[in-house]
């Protein structure tokens, strides 16, 4: 009897190939243990190939997330900072707006006392309606911290065009009502004689002195004390060679014994202006500048205007 080769090659896996240009048949025979070796290496390296595509994607998410990750940190510091940075400008604008609203009371507060105390109305009559009880050097000494303040304010809003403009406005206004009062010395020297009763050098009799007199060098030039318009530019009796401004708001000065005149009748000065030189013209005993302020009219104390030295 014939054995069957059945069992036999059951443990085989033939592969048959068939070439188009020959009709010779090539047959590979595989035993099943190789076979079975094949199909669990094929799955291993299909796990392979997949454990590394997926290691591979999860390791380019993990990148791609920690880039975002940083990318929010760095925009999440940067809004951090923006906030800070408008934290500081919020506050520098408080401590602006406080400091502006100390001065501006201030400044309220001392204007309001000055109208009370100098002014009659409004600010648009200041010397004249202060006749009688006045300290001029008070008012000066008073407008003087008012330009103080608007000084701070300017400076507070640099930036600001509108009120820069309104503080301009103020600050020529009241650099209008300093200027029209004679505090600058209208010339360099010692006083030689005070306002006030006093020996006539001529006739050595009581008199009214209506000025000072400061002794200086012949020729020295003389200053206007306060800006005004000349009012008279020539010989004037005992006073010899004279200047007299009018200062506006009841105010005038005096410049007698003068050697020469540099200004004409009708002109305007600014304070600290030449006007003429120191002589002796006139009834006069030497070299000097006899200077008066006059307030409607009426000789006072020049040493009431004038700046200390």
């Amino acid at each position: 009897m014939k054995r069957s080769n059945h069992g036999k090659d059951s443990k085989y896996l033939s592969i048959v190939f068939i070439p188009h240009n020959t009709d010779e048949v090539k047959v590979f025979k595989i035993s099943s243990v190789k076979y079975k070796l094949m199909a669990i290496g094929t799955v291993v390296l299909t796990m392979v190939i997949c454990s590394g595509l997926l290691i591979t994607y999860l390791m380019h998410e993990n990148r791609t997330l920690n880039d975002d990750r940083k990318k929010v940190i760095a925009v999440n510091n940067q809004q951090m900072d923006l906030i800070t940075e408008r934290e500081e400008i919020i506050q520098s604008y408080i401590k602006k707006i406080d400091e502006q609203e100390k001065l501006i009371k201030s400044f309220t507060t001392l204007y309001r006392d000055m109208t009370s105390k100098y002014i009659d109305g409004n600010m648009n009559n200041v010397t004249a309606a202060r006749s009688g009880l006045r300290d001029d050097r008070a008012f000066i000494n008073d407008v003087n911290k008012l330009k103080g303040i608007l000084d701070k304010l300017e400076e507070i809003n640099g930036d600001d065009t509108d009120i820069l403009n309104d503080l301009n406005q103020t600050q020529s206004k009241l650099k209008d009502y300093i200027d029209s009062i004679p505090t600058l010395w209208p010339a360099s020297g010692r006083i030689s004689s005070n306002f006030g009763s006093r020996s006539d050098p001529f006739n050595f009799s009581e008199k009214k002195h209506e000025g000072i007199d400061i002794a200086a060098d012949s020729g020295t030039i003389i200053k206007a004390s306060a800006s005004g318009k000349v009012t008279l530019s020539d010989w004037y009796g005992n006073y010899g060679k004279c200047i007299i401004i009018d200062h506006g708001y009841g105010l005038s000065t005096l410049y007698g014994h003068c050697l020469t005149l540099l200004v004409e009748e009708g002109q305007t000065v600014n304070k600290g202006d030449k006007i003429a030189t120191v002589g002796s013209t006139g009834r006069s005993t030497g070299p000097h500048l006899h200077f008066e302020v006059r307030l409607n009219g009426v000789p006072t104390d020049p040493l009431q205007y004038l700046d200390s030295k």
